[in-house]
């Protein structure tokens, strides 16, 4: 233990009270009257959220002001009242003068409170050595830019939630911006459901859309095939499967014969084959059946095969006839290998047909843990998942199973391989608990619904659990930050963007669109041909 506590800095001009009550890391104290009135200006009123610090016999000892209470109100004006504030320890600044997380020395009943110094918040907010980027400034003083550490927020995972409206998009892309201006060699796919995302990166991102999406179907695995080509495996008999599995599995070999290798091919290895092999296979396996009634399973996945061949939206994973081994050339546009100035994959899922959008994320996902596990974390990737709940949601038998096991996957393990996750909702309860758990760094915007708020508290680290009674107050553009990710949990301020930087996100100007006639005839046929065309 260090003998000597750390320099006060203005601690004797802004006491708060005293400490009364010590449980664990809860502490109460009992404000002195003066604090707040015109005669001690300097002595100002504490705020929920704020952080304010006890001077110990060796250290001092920070905490947020989590609750102000007067347990017994005067019933005449102008009598003296006890007023409480309660606090939630976070950490401490030793004679080395650097704030850590923790607190090794607690502090005792009588030991003064006091407002923290500008000085002492710096050294809070600010601690060297982090890596850290400036993503805002903190609620407290905004002076003191908000900061998050790179390796603590990526290494472990976060999410940004919020009702629609408040920011997510904007708050994402301040992050990733900021990121993004100190680490220009990064590897981030955006899953972006809503077309929002290519104008906030520019240059700097590579925009896919499903008109040059490439993502052929020999990169499913039986898995996700099984749910493109059957679907729920609940509602259709199991030989379905055993023959969809047997003829994937032939084609493969046939191919890799053809090729002379030795490489030994299951049903989910990522290798070209032909459906064209696929459609002979199972067109043989029923000419060898005695009876034609049986032939049911192999007509139905045959004329499944050939209906999404011969659909035009769904080209991207059905190209023709010509069967190409172009994976590595997918894989270095998907996560910019090389980066070439552009290190973010905006993969624009907005027009993909619902169809095939959960095998489709699905796919992603699960190509980035597989890439990010054979690579041996050469190349760290960020993935960034919007709508997170429609992926992941909490209820158990969706068609995004397959989606929401590959993204519970990468949560659970995806650290130890280089993958990093952000999930971005606006209905937190509606997502998978065991995914949002995962997240280490939460970033929680303006949430009025009592059900999200609950959800989130269940989630939220014991630290952060007091400043959630300020959700439903936040303004637009502010968040709790709360995790390993940030110094301390704070209400935060993002930083605004540029206006060429901010996401495609604006509400529809009714008040506006509604004064003026839209009278052409071209405009409904314009219409009327992209919805054709699905573009």
């Amino acid at each position: 233990m260090n003998e000597a506590a750390p320099p006060a800095t203005e601690l004797q001009t802004s006491r708060i009270g005293r400490v009364v009550s010590v449980s664990g890391s809860q502490l109460i104290t009992l404000m002195d009257p003066h604090v707040g009135g015109e005669e001690s200006p300097t002595a100002r009123r504490p705020d929920i959220g704020e952080v304010v610090n006890v001077r110990t016999s060796t250290t001092i000892a920070f905490g947020l002001v989590t609750g102000l209470s007067i347990p017994i109100p005067e019933q005449v004006e102008g009598k003296t009242e006890l007023r409480i504030m309660e606090l939630e320890l976070i950490g401490e600044i030793e004679a080395d003068g650097i704030f850590r997380r923790g607190v090794s020395v607690f502090p005792g009943l009588g030991d003064e409170v006091y407002h923290t110094s500008r000085e002492d918040l710096r050294r809070v907010f600010m601690r060297a050595g982090d890596n850290g980027v400036r993503i805002g400034v903190v609620n407290q003083d905004k002076s003191i830019p908000a900061c998050v550490m790179v390796d603590e927020l990526l290494g472990k995972h976060f999410a940004v939630l919020g009702t629609t409206g408040t920011g997510k998009s904007c708050a994402v892309a301040v992050i990733l911006r900021n990121i993004l201006a100190a680490h220009s060699k990064a590897h981030i796919v955006i899953l972006d459901q809503h077309n929002e995302f290519a104008t906030a990166f520019g240059d700097t991102a590579e925009q896919i859309t499903p008109a040059d999406l490439q993502l052929p179907y020999w990169l499913l695995n039986f898995e996700e095939m099984k749910q493109l080509i059957i679907g729920d495996a609940s509602q259709t008999p199991e030989i379905d499967s055993v023959i969809l599995h047997q003829v994937i599995v032939q084609a493969k070999r046939n191919l890799l014969a053809v090729r002379d290798t030795t490489s030994t091919v299951t049903v989910d290895t990522p290798v070209p084959y032909r459906l064209s092999e696929v459609t002979q296979l199972l067109d043989e396996a029923m000419g060898k059946l005695d009876r034609p009634v049986d032939s049911a399973p192999y007509l139905r996945i045959r004329e499944q095969f050939l209906s999404l061949q011969s659909d035009r939206r769904f080209s991207f994973m059905f190209p023709g006839v010509t069967v190409r081994d172009n994976m590595a050339a997918i894989l270095s546009r998907l996560f910019r290998i090389p980066v070439k100035d552009k290190p973010v994959t905006v993969i624009d899922t907005s027009g993909i047909p619902s169809e095939v959008l959960n095998v489709v994320v699905s796919l992603i996902c699960r190509m980035t843990f597989d890439f990010a596990l054979w690579s041996d974390q050469t190349v760290p990737i960020l993935l960034v998942c919007e709508e997170a709940h429609r992926y992941a949601p909490a209820e158990d038998k969706t068609i995004f199973e397959p989606t929401k096991r590959a993204l519970s996957r990468i949560a659970k393990e995806g650290r130890k391989y280089g993958v990093s996750l952000c999930l971005v909702s606006q209905r937190p309860s509606e997502l998978a608990s065991t995914v949002l758990s995962q997240c280490n760094t939460i970033f929680a915007l303006r949430m009025s619904n009592q059900k999200d708020q609950e959800f989130l508290r269940a989630a939220m680290p014991e630290s952060g659990i007091g400043l959630l009674d300020e959700l439903p107050s936040l303004r637009n553009a502010e968040a709790i930050a709360v995790g390993e990710g940030v110094p301390i949990p704070t209400r935060i301020c993002f930083d605004e963007l540029p206006a060429d930087g901010r996401p495609r996100s604006k509400t529809a100007p009714f008040s506006t669109a509604w004064t003026s006639e839209v009278s052409s005839d071209s405009f409904l046929q314009s219409v009327v041909s992209r919805w054709r065309n699905q573009r």
